[in-house]
């Protein structure tokens, strides 16, 4: 008994060792699992308005590169320009016949911005010649899109372009057009974008719950804890059970002690009361007294 008794205090303190190991690992994880989540859900929400910002300055950029890479013909400046139709993008310019303005002759406008930089809005012929104004409409498609980006004010106009630069031209103006047909097309992407973010966003959702829970977890009592309230939870349930099962061994083990004990002592009352019993006289003595 003494010996089984020391067996099973081994036995306890391996399987402390093993708990605390065990332990540790699920600590570890946990913490891995919550950092890496918190991690991702910040440099996601981070980054993705900033990825925005600088892809339209990347357009703004270029666009405004090409628009600016040639000056263009004659030009008349500070021309007071209004938008007349927004929807078809025609304008009222304080020019006409006295300004060499006349039927069939194509001009160039610039707007001119409050810093003193100019932007090209494209080619137009009139429509209406006076002494002193015009009505232009575009030679070109333009949009209610483009024509909202507009400010009346003084403009700058050219009746030409350098020579060379009409294929520049000509290549703006298929790309808009392949921009205005591939729009729709742009537009089911993105929706089919903000799906598969709806999607994502759901996807993060159900990691989070099965990492800390939630409601989107099943909450059906068949289903194992930590697929039901979380990893976290059940780490925590898991942690809980291992306690009360080591404060279990521990009162086994002072019990299997006190035993040990308690047969130690009675082992030592025996000896004592054997050594207290008196000792036998001679064999033959005993057969003469007979």
């Amino acid at each position: 008994m003494h010996i089984l008794g020391k067996i099973l205090a081994f036995l306890v303190v391996i399987a402390a060792i093993v708990a605390s190991i065990f332990t540790s690992k699920l600590v570890m994880v946990r913490n891995s699992w919550t950092a890496k989540s918190v991690t991702s859900k910040n440099k996601f929400s981070t980054n993705l308005p900033e990825i925005e910002k600088l892809q339209a300055k990347i357009d703004s950029l270029k666009s405004e590169l090409f628009r600016s890479e040639e000056l263009w013909g004659i030009p008349w400046n500070g021309v007071e320009t209004n938008i007349k139709n927004a929807a078809e993008g025609t304008l009222i310019v304080n020019i006409g016949t006295s300004n060499g303005v006349r039927q069939n002759l194509a001009l160039h406008g610039f707007e001119i911005a409050a810093d003193g930089s100019s932007i090209y809005r494209g080619s137009f012929s009139p429509t209406e010649v006076g002494d002193a104004n015009a009505t232009l409409k575009p030679n070109w498609r333009a949009t209610a899109e483009d024509v909202s980006k507009w400010q009346g004010g003084n403009w700058r106009w050219r009746n030409a372009l350098p020579s060379g630069y009409q294929d520049n031209f000509d290549r703006q103006l298929l790309a808009i057009l392949k921009l205005e047909e591939t729009l729709a097309d742009r537009r089911r992407t993105l929706i089919g974008q903000k799906e598969l973010l709806e999607q994502a966003n759901d996807g993060l959702k159900m990691r989070e719950a099965e990492l800390v829970g939630g409601d989107v977890l099943e909450k059906s009592p068949s289903v194992e804890p930590e697929f039901r309230d979380g990893l976290v939870s059940a780490i925590e349930q898991s942690e809980e059970e291992r306690n009360k099962t080591l404060q279990k061994v521990d009162e086994l083990r002072r019990k299997v002690r006190n035993v040990q004990a308690e047969i130690e002592r009675l082992q030592t009352e025996n000896k004592e009361l054997v050594q207290r019993l008196p000792e036998p006289g001679p064999r033959n003595a005993v057969t003469q007294k007979k």
